[in-house]
């Protein structure tokens, strides 16, 4: 047998690696239900597998779009490669931490005959399957979009070349961990991995942006393997391409080499890394206190008129900001990627005013809106997860109105977050349009927008702030289908503004309409989702 001969020349046991793996994958589809978005139901243990499936799937068509942009092969396929690799190692450092960084291994496994050896073997093929079902749904359409536009050997050619790229990834990631490890306390590493995730976020986000940049010159490129190219992982797996066709040369053979040989200098030292007496340190250094510097954070503010479920979750919001590392990046990251795509919107100039350019006549307004819209929504999205959801027991045992602190979740992100970041935009616009009434009125409504987005997010799925566990696969399945639904709702919002910024007649009535809404339908909500909130369940 292959695999039992691959698993023991490893120096594993097979037995042990079989029990163990699927002792492991079981867990995680029963516990935390892996590779699902979160949806608020959870009746029957029913998943949603087929709606990130989907959203995977979603990018992995535009991995496609961008490999056949490009009539030569070997660019297509490090472009590909280059996309998908960043999703998965994006997809590893938002969800997939507590794989390679459990210190409960250790406790779990040090009393059974498990050497080291097997440890490896069983903590790599745990990644790899959520890896591998990722990369299945990144590339698949490219083999099918390479072998029309090049042949079936270029297709046949592609799966190896994945395959390599998603095992590298992965690898390069535990590497990473475990290297840092060695130097940094885990808390502190969670910082510093938590500022990669932003950037890695940007790099998502703005590809689409970059690409539609490229399409004229990449449609005429056709690059063969140079030594500069040769520099970028992604190009060594990309090198099997023109060498599957038959189209032989120095480069391409030096990439598949370097592809190959990188591989195995990654098992060698993860080998290492990832072994029994990593996991002891681990569990060892978590369980050792951590010094920290004394912050005098005030004890309690005021909030005389307030609604007491408001004040409930701006106290768990505060709270959270300071001590939850995730969710603090994640509230952060909103400043740099909103900068990002505002450097885009402006690279011809000031951006347009909606008032004066009806409608799509200021189609580079979208990027803002865009941004306007998803980031709120990011935000909240993070608002439901957390390393401390066992502390919501607390929902569950108070006499408190569930529907009341669900909806007043989404007012919080629209008092703390929404109202300053429409201030910044107010500003953005004020420099652009240099008419302060069109900016104040445009930031209003995008923030108002924002609003009704949030309020609608917690009518499709509404769960209480902080009371869920961070689930793998869930938080980037819910961040692309965050993404393409933004996008969508952003490309149609200037046939709003054509009509409701013709006059401005039209635009009181479009304002008054939205501040009517903003102002029922949180109320709306509330009664739709409390049946729905009453059948919650503690996840603790």
């Amino acid at each position: 047998m292959i695999l039992r001969r691959a698993i023991e020349a490893l120096g594993a046991d097979y037995d042990q690696w079989r029990v163990l793996s699927r002792v492991m994958l079981r867990n995680d589809l029963r516990s935390v239900s892996s590779l699902q978005l979160d949806t608020g139901e959870k009746k029957g243990g029913s998943s949603r597998v087929w709606l990130t499936f989907l959203l995977y799937g979603a990018f992995g068509l535009w991995v496609a779009m961008m490999a056949s942009a490009v009539p030569g092969l070997f660019l297509g396929g490090t472009i590909a490669l280059s996309a998908a690799g960043v999703m998965i190692a994006m997809a590893i450092l938002v969800d997939f931490q507590n794989v390679v960084v459990s210190p409960d291994d250790y406790h779990i496994l040090a009393p059974q005959p498990v050497s080291s050896a097997t440890y490896f073997v069983v903590k790599v093929t745990n990644v790899l399957v959520y890896t591998g079902i990722m990369g299945i749904l990144l590339g698949g359409p490219t083999t099918l979009s390479l072998g029309l536009r090049h042949g079936a050997l270029a297709a046949l050619g592609w799966l190896p070349a994945l395959a390599g790229m998603v095992v590298w990834t992965t690898l390069a990631m535990i590497l990473l961990y475990t290297t840092l490890l060695q130097f940094v306390h885990p808390r502190r590493l969670r910082l510093a991995l938590s500022y990669l995730q932003i950037i890695l976020m940007m790099a998502v986000m703005g590809a689409p942006l970059f690409m539609t940049e490229l399409t004229d010159y990449l449609g005429q490129a056709d690059f063969e393997p140079t030594a500069a190219l040769l520099l970028v992982p992604s190009a060594w797996f990309a090198g099997v391409l023109p060498l599957a066709t038959g189209d032989w040369s120095l480069g391409g053979g030096i990439g598949a080499l370097a592809g190959a040989g990188s591989l195995g200098v990654f098992v060698l030292y993860c080998r290492h890394g990832l072994s029994m007496s990593y996991s002891e340190r681990l569990g060892t250094m978590m369980a050792a206190s951590e010094a920290r510097r004394p912050r005098d954070w005030p004890r309690r503010l005021g909030w005389p008129g307030i609604p007491p479920e408001l004040r409930v979750v701006s106290t768990l919001v505060r709270g959270q900001f300071r001590h939850d590392m995730n969710f603090r990046l994640s509230v952060l990251s909103i400043i740099p990627v909103t900068l990002f795509y505002l450097l885009f919107a402006t690279r011809d100039g000031p951006l347009p005013d909606p008032f004066v350019q009806l409608g799509f006549s200021a189609g580079s307004l979208w990027m803002i809106h865009f941004a306007a819209l998803a980031m709120p929504v990011a935000v909240m999205d993070s608002l439901f997860r957390s390393e401390s959801y066992p502390a919501a027991w607390v929902f569950f045992a108070a006499p408190v109105d569930r529907a009341k602190l669900v909806v007043n979740a989404g007012i919080c992100v629209a008092v703390f977050f929404v109202a300053p970041y429409a201030v910044l935009l107010a500003g953005i616009f004020l420099w652009s349009f240099g008419n302060a009434v069109h900016a104040l009125v445009h930031a209003v409504v995008l923030g108002v927008f924002a609003h009704l987005a949030l309020q609608l997010r917690l009518l499709a799925s509404p769960l209480l702030p902080f009371s869920e566990p961070p689930r793998k696969g869930s938080a980037m399945g819910n961040l692309m289908g965050m993404i393409l639904i933004s996008m969508m709702i952003a490309v149609f919002l200037p046939l709003i503004f054509r009509v409701g910024y013709a006059n401005e007649a039209l635009t009181a009535v479009l304002m008054g309409t939205l501040v009517l809404l903003a102002v029922l339908l949180p109320r709306a909500v509330e009664r739709s989702i409390r049946p729905r909130v009453q059948r919650l369940e503690f996840a603790g």
